[in-house]
C-alpha cells in the first residue's frame, strides 16, 4: 500500500467537499476498505486490475454509493452510486474535484 487509510479518508473527505459544496458533512464517510487487485469497472482504464480503495460514501435513503481511489496515485478513479450510476471525476487547475457530465 502507498498510503494508509488515514490519508485515504482524508482525501475522499476533500473529494466530497468538492462534488457537493453545499450539501457535504464531514459524517459522510461510510467505511472503507482496500483492494489489492480490483477490476476497474469504468472510466479510461476499464477492465484492467488495480490497486484501489474504495470509500463507502452515505448517500439518500440509507443507502451508500463508492468512491474508489487509485492506491498508485491518490487521485479518484471514479464514483459510483447506490443505483449503479458511475460519473469520473476531475480536477482543475485550482485543485479541485469535479464531475465529469458524460457526453451525449
Amino acid at each position: 500500500m502507498n498510503y494508509t487509510e488515514e490519508q485515504i479518508i482524508e482525501k475522499a473527505k476533500q473529494i466530497m467537499k468538492d462534488l457537493r459544496q453545499e450539501f457535504y458533512s464531514e459524517e459522510c464517510i461510510n467505511g472503507i476498505f482496500f483492494t489489492k487487485e480490483k477490476r476497474l469497472l469504468f472510466g479510461e482504464n476499464k477492465d484492467k486490475f488495480d490497486a484501489v480503495w474504495s470509500v463507502g460514501i452515505s448517500s439518500f435513503f440509507d443507502n451508500v454509493d463508492f468512491l474508489h481511489i487509485s492506491d498508485e496515485t491518490g487521485e479518484p478513479l471514479y464514483y459510483q452510486n447506490f443505483n449503479t450510476f458511475v460519473f469520473d471525476i476531475g480536477k482543475d487547475t485550482k485543485e479541485r474535484y469535479f464531475k465529469i457530465e458524460e457526453e451525449q
